[in-house]
Formats: structure tokens, sequence, C-alpha cells
């Protein structure tokens, strides 16, 4: 009987035996067309030709969702049938259904038509452009065309982009760069007889722009040629119009100038209070400012060499790269972040980020130390006056009642509590000492006394306590009315070899104590010039070598007769540099220094601003050329705006101090130091007292001491007290704009011998570090007159880890601490590098001598 449920030829064992083999592959058939169903779906996200990122996708009928990146990509788990929104604010949302052939979508998002949405988007694409503009510099491969800024990593199509470092420039025009920089293009013709260009043979016309303009681009020299991007795909030709199968943009470096420009700041400038009572919503604005994050990229070398491979971390972030093949980093971070750049073998370099860091080149160096070990052997015996004048600058040399001990070079073991550990909330010696020093007991305390145990109360070798020298003198009680604010430096001697000195008192070691009021009040300078075989040899470039030397601009205007020829030269070059502010720097300093022309000089700078605006590095120069022309009006405005702009930097207040006081404001500068202790008390400011802190105060005692009857009434004046001035003679003040310049400052004395001093990361890390910190770029030498004669300042310029120029004010104080103290400031721009040059000549008691 025959099962009619089936079909026939189901009705036997036979067909029996086909089933169990068919229904297997059937099942495995369904759940292969199932699976096709089921894939990955992936595209990109863009409006116009930018990626667009963050664009919400979302799988409407599984509920699952995702987002774009950076580059305006996605990728997400769909079936045939599911409908995928893709949403944006400020753009239409689309919904598309997945078909069974559907694998990659590249979606176009366009602007929505409402009132409210157009206002978002025309905003959105605004703020883009400005944060183009600001990021041009830094990023190469934000490229200029016609129609805006373009980014051409987030752009859709062909793109190639080259800059100025990567070019083979083996060529004599641009049509020669392009061949040998650029593939697929086809280049017709010669640099004497160019022919037509194109970026993909019968793909339509290409375009050729410079700067954004369509021009032709034989006309432009290679030297200016900054960046060359060349583009092809309808996404990116379309808006140049129909046949535009490719396009050629090039920018030059004259044609890309930006301005840079922050809201917030524009705001503040007509907020300056008059009256320096200065409140803390600057620092506070400035500090919230500081978070904002920005691209900071730069190539490290070795020597002259790049380096692959260099790790550099924004220290206590997870933020990381490494060095390209070329030794070109780009990494994100913020004003006041360190970044860290470290190599195996080499020195670990560690740079603070300011508000104006976006380039920076570090040149790393190696990590050994046996140079070290050579000089100190060479130079074992240092005598006690060397040791005087090196107290000051050197933590490890205490002063005892026998004389100076170098930690560096004693015969025993010293341990140090430097200047900086010394805490003026202890309330004497022994809660100074107590937990600071390992092996070290102090028992009693600040009321009825104490003392103080080094080698423990059960050591055959030590029966009495530590006795305590104090600038001197000797102490077998603990000094507990010695003021801790008092106190300069501590060390502790409990070796045979630096106690043996002492006599049997000394058994049970030494608390050596110097005060602050027993510090030698020596020269600084005199001495250390006078160091053994230190003769100056070699040769020294003159300020006509330098000159030579100099751009050619300046070697052609240094050439004029006459006033009418240097217009026309500086008339030829204005065009070529109309994007550097050091070309216009030197054209005013020229026109104003050489020709007296001050009208001409100063519509120099009030036409090019701009360049000027926001960035105090460039206001420095501003305000110390006018500073220097006794021009101290206008420097005093200058200094304002830098204010403003750093008022969280120690340096601003000095500053504004020091300009209050040139204008004969003397109680607005006053004010401004009493601002800036309020501060550090507050602290709302860091506190110095190796480096800036000594210098600031100098200035303020300096200020009440001479000027005090203009600080304050007649009457109050005769109750204030003002320390005395503890130096008279020449005081030399150096100031630099740029807080990433390195150079060595060398001392020639009268007798030719020289004392250098180094400021780089190689051999000073540790003093460099603290200027950036404390935000201040200063440094003072005195000259107390004994060694009188003609006094010579060379510099080693060794670069600001960028190509720009760095400037030097010397400020040069004659007669100083006295009625008749009067001073001179000199700018020097130091751009050449690695060669010692001559800044200036002087008379330790006199006018300078020649510039």
């Amino acid at each position: 009987m025959i099962n009619k449920a089936f079909p026939v030829w189901f009705n036997s064992n036979t067909s029996l035996m086909r089933l169990k083999i068919l229904v297997p592959f059937l099942l495995l058939l369904i759940a292969g067309l199932q699976a096709q169903t089921k894939r990955t779906l992936s595209g990109i996200v863009y409006e116009d030709i930018l990626a667009l990122e963050n664009v919400k996708v979302y799988n409407l009928t599984k509920e699952v969702n995702t987002a774009t990146d950076i580059e305006g990509k996605f990728s997400i788990a769909v079936e045939t049938g599911d409908k995928v929104r893709f949403s944006y604010v400020g753009m239409r949302t689309i919904e598309i259904k997945i078909e069974d052939v559907t694998r990659i979508l590249n979606i176009e998002m366009f602007p929505e038509v409402t009132e409210l949405d157009e206002v978002v988007v025309q905003k959105k694409k605004r703020l883009s452009q400005d944060r183009l503009r600001l990021d041009y510099d830094i990023n190469e491969d934000i490229v200029l065309t016609g129609f805006g800024l373009l980014d051409t990593k987030k752009a859709i199509g062909f793109i190639q982009v080259l800059n100025n470092d990567d070019f083979k420039k083996n060529g004599a025009c641009v049509l020669d760069l392009l061949r040998l920089n650029f593939t697929g293009l086809s280049i017709e013709g010669s640099c004497a007889m160019p022919g037509p260009i194109s970026v993909r043979s019968g793909w339509g016309r290409t375009v050729i722009e410079v700067d954004g303009l369509e021009r032709d681009p034989h006309i432009i020299p290679l030297e200016q040629v900054k960046r060359i991007a060349v583009f092809a795909g309808s996404s990116l030709t379309r808006k140049y119009g129909a046949g535009v199968g490719g396009v050629i943009a090039i920018n030059t470096f004259s044609g890309t100038r930006f301005g840079n420009k922050n809201v917030d700041r524009a705001r503040l400038r007509d907020n300056f209070i008059e009256e320096p009572d200065l409140g803390n919503q600057y620092l506070m604005e400035n500090q919230r400012r500081s978070k904002n994050q920005k691209w900071i990229s730069g190539t490290v070398t070795y020597g002259k060499t790049p380096i692959a491979n260099v790790n550099v971390a924004v220290e206590n972030t997870n933020n990381a790269t490494i060095t390209n093949a070329k030794g070109k980093y780009k990494i994100k971070a913020s004003t006041g972040d360190m970044i860290k750049f470290s190599y195996t073998g080499l020195k670990t370099i560690s740079i603070k980020v300011e508000d104006v860091t976006r380039i920076l080149n570090p040149i790393m160096l190696p990590a050994i130390t046996e140079l070290d070990e050579v000089i100190v052997e060479s130079s074992r015996r240092i005598s006690q006056k060397d040791l005087e004048e090196d107290y000051r600058i050197r933590k490890n040399i205490i002063r005892t009642a026998f004389g100076y001990l170098d930690g560096d070079r004693a015969p025993g073991n010293i341990r140090f509590m430097p200047e900086e550990d010394i805490s003026p909330i202890d309330i004497c010696i022994l809660d100074m000492l107590r937990g600071h020093f390992a092996m070290i007991r102090v028992s009693g305390n600040c009321s009825t006394g104490g003392s103080v145990s080094m080698r423990g109360s059960g050591s055959i070798n030590n029966a009495s306590a530590a006795i305590f020298d104090v600038d001197g003198q000797i102490f077998t009680d603990a000094p507990v009315w010695l003021s801790p604010g008092n106190i300069k430096r501590i060390a502790i001697l409990n070796g045979l070899a630096t106690t043996t000195m002492y006599g049997s008192i000394g058994n049970g070691g030494v608390v050596v104590i110097n005060t602050v009021n027993g510090i030698p009040r020596g020269s600084l300078l005199v001495d250390r010039a006078s160091l053994k075989n230190n003769f100056i040899s070699g040769k020294i470039l003159s300020k006509d070598d330098v000159i030579k030397n100099s751009a050619t601009y300046m070697q052609e205007l240094n050439t004029a007769t006459s006033f009418i020829e240097a217009k026309i030269i500086y008339e030829k070059y204005d065009d070529q540099y109309k994007s550097s502010p050091y070309f216009f720097l030197d054209a005013y300093t020229y026109f104003y220094e050489r020709w007296n022309k001050q009208v001409f000089a100063d519509n120099i700078i009030r036409a090019n601003y701009t360049l000027f605006q926001e960035n105090a590095v460039l206001l420095k120069v501003l305000s110390y050329q006018y500073e220097a022309q006794k021009r101290f009006e206008k420097a005093h405005g200058v200094y304002k705006e830098i204010f403003l702009l750093r008022p969280n930097y120690a340096q601003s207040y000095l500053d504004m101090a020091n300009s209050y006081r040139d204008i004969n404001e003397s109680k607005q500068a006053a004010s401004l130091y009493a601002r800036y202790d309020y501060l550090l008390n507050e602290k709302y400011m860091k506190k110095d007292t190796i480096g800036f802190g000594p210098i600031i105060e100098r200035e303020y005692n300096n200020l009440l001491s001479i000027n005090k009857d203009e600080v304050i009434d007649s009457n109050s004046a005769q109750n204030l007290y003002v320390a005395e001035e503890d130096f008279k003679g020449t005081r030399l003040v150096f100031e630099w704009n740029d807080s990433e310049a390195e150079f060595d400052l060398q001392f020639v004395n009268p007798g030719n011998q020289y004392y250098t001093w180094r400021h780089s990361l190689a051999e000073n890390a540790e003093t460099i570090y603290r200027e950036k910190d404390l935000g201040y770029n200063t440094a003072e030498y005195l000259l107390d007159g004994s060694l009188p004669g003609t006094w010579r300042v060379n510099v080693n310029y060794l670069g600001n880890k960028s190509l720009s120029p760095t400037y030097m004010k010397v400020t040069v104080y004659y007669n100083y601490g006295s009625r008749n103290q009067r001073k001179d400031a000199k700018v020097f721009k130091l751009s050449l590098k690695n060669v010692n040059q001559e800044l200036f000549k002087m008379q330790s008691i006199g006018l300078v001598a020649s510039e």
C-alpha cells in the first residue's frame, strides 16, 4: 500500500537509503543560504569630501549600533532585509535596506534644510576651517585648495601629498619637482618649454592651483614650494566643474599664512586692570585654556641624523608614539604636559609643552658617564676660593668652621638637605632633622632642647651626641633658637674623614648649618673666570662675520646707501616673506635704527601685527626691541598683552613690574611684586629659591631702596625697613624670548680667561626644567669690580628645537644699588648655530665699549 503523504518513489528500501543521504545535504544547503544573509557591512560616511567622525550607524532590525571613526569608517553586523540608519547632528538622516548583494556602503550625508539645522551646519563648517588654519603648519596632511583647506587624511578619493622636507629637489622648476616626486602624472615639455600636465590621461582636464588660485606653476621658485597635493576622483573634483579629472594643489611658504585667533583671549584684552591688583581670574582662565589638546610634531635627530623608533610619550598618560624612518613624529598633548623622548643608549629628554609649542625637534645625546669622570679626575683639587664662588650655584658645597667642603670630592660621605627641601613650617632644627635622614635619631623638642645621635646609642664608637656647626661657630647644644626661615643649607658629617678636624667633640658627628645671612657675598663671575688653564682661544665670530651669514634680504639692506634704496629692497622682499614675522622684525629694527625712520618702521609692525597677536614668544621680541630703543610706553603695552596670555608665568610679573618702573610708575611696580608674593603664599604659584626667586627679590628690594619715597608716603617711608643691597657694581641680566632656546654663554675677563655657563638639556637639564615649570627665562651675573677692565661676552647658540631664531635681551646695570644706578638694554638675534660669536664688550665700570 502506498503512503500518499510522501512521493511515490518513497516506498522502498532504496528510497529510504536515498533520503538518509539527501537530508544532511539539504540541511547544509539551508545553513549555507542562511549564512550568506549574515555578514559585516562596512564603508565610509562623508560630507562633501570630508570624512565624518562619530556618525551613528544603527541596525534598526537587530537593535545594534556603532559609530564612524576619525576616518569616517564603520563596520556593523547585518542580514539581508535589515534596515540601517545613519544619523548625525545637522545632517539628514539616511535609512537603507540591506539587499542580498550589499557588502559595502559609502554614504554621503547632506545638511538638513530647516533653519536651525542650517545654522548648526554652517557653524560646524566655519569651526572646521578655523581648526584647519590653526593646524596647517603642524599637520602635513592639510592642503589649501581653491575651495578652502582640506584635510587629505579625511577626504575620500585618490590623494598624494608631499611636503618640502620630503621632496627630491634635483630639478630646475616645479615641472621637474612634479615629475620626480609624483607617480602617474602625464607631464609634457621641459622647464624651458612647458607642456600640458594631467593627473591621469583620459580622465579629463587637470586644474593646477597655487595657493588656491589657478595659476601657471612654472613661475614659482622651487625654494618657495611648501606642500603639494595631487588628487583625483569625482568626490574630490566635482566642485571644479564638469570635465575636471584631477587637481594639483601647490602651497607656497608665502601664500599660506593663517592668523591664530582665540575668542576668549581677545575678550580679555580690553579687561586689563591698570591698578595691578590682578585677580586670580586671569590665572584660572589660563589654567582652564591649558587643558585643550593640540598636535605636537617634529623630527628627532642624533646630531644631524634622524632616528627611527624613538619612543615619544606624554608623561602620566597612555598617549605615546614612535618616530618613523625619517625621525618624524606627531602626538597630541596639552599645555603643561611633559613629552618624553627615549631611546636605548641615548639620554632621555623631557620637554614641557607651552602655549606656543607646536614643533619640537630634539637632538638626542649618548647616555655616557666616562667623560664626566675624566673631567672630575683631571680637576680633583679645587681651591677654597673656587668653592666659595661655586657655592651659590652648586647644592653640594657646605661652609664649615674649617673651610668649604665639596660633597663630590670630600674623602667621606656627606649628606645634604638643600634649600628647596627646607620647610618654613618646622619650628626648629630638631623638627627639620627628624625623619629626614636615615639612621639619624632626634630626641627632645623645640621648647626644652634636645640632641641628635648618628650612630645609635649602643655604638662603641659613639658615646656622645652630634655637635652643631652654624656658619663656622661650634655649638654642643642644639640651636633650637635658630629660625628655619633663615636656614639655607644643612649637611650631615658622620665619617672619620670629615669629622676628624673637629677633634674629640666631633666623634658623635657634626650637623653643619649655613644660614641665609651667613652665605658668601663674593662676586659670581670674577673668580670663576679665573680658573686655571682656561685662557680663551679659537675663532670668535665678530658682528661683521655674523652679518655675512645673515639672510639675503639683510645683506642687501646693509649695503643700501640711502633710505629710498633700502625701501626699494624691502618692498622687493615684502611679498615673498609676508608670512614671516621675523622678516618684519628685522625690517622694523633696520629702518628705525639705521635710518631713524620711526613712522615707517612702526607702520611695518602695524600692518603685520596679526602675525604677532596671541603669540607671547613673538610679542616678547617686540617688547625687547621697544625697551632697547627706550620706547618704554610701547614696551609697556606689549608686556600687558603678554601678561594676559601668560598670567601663570613668573616672568610676566617681573616684566610688568619692571615695565611700570620704566614708565615712572613705581607704586604700580611695587603692587605687582606684592601681588606675586600673595600668589606664592596662597599656593597659586610655585616658589623658587634658586634661580628666579633671588632675581625678583633683588629687583623688589632695589625698587624700595632707590624709589621708596615714590612707593609710599614720606612718613611711612621712614618706618619701612629695606634690606641693605648685598651687591654693588655691574649687574648683567639675560632674558630670552623662547624657553626652548639652548646656548652657552662665555664670559671672558680682562685677563683673557673665561667662564662658560651652559644652558642646554645636555649640560643643565635641571635648570631648564625648573625654568619651564615656573615660567621664566632669565639669569643674572654680577661683576663687583675687583677685576676692572674690558669684559667680553660671547654666545654659542645651540638652537630652540625649531627653525625660528631666538632673541636675547641683555640689560647692563651700572653702579647697581646706588643712587647713580642706570641701565642699558641690548637685543641680539640668535640664528647662526654651533659657532662661538661675540655678543658685546663692556667695561666692568663704565659704558658698553662695542656691540
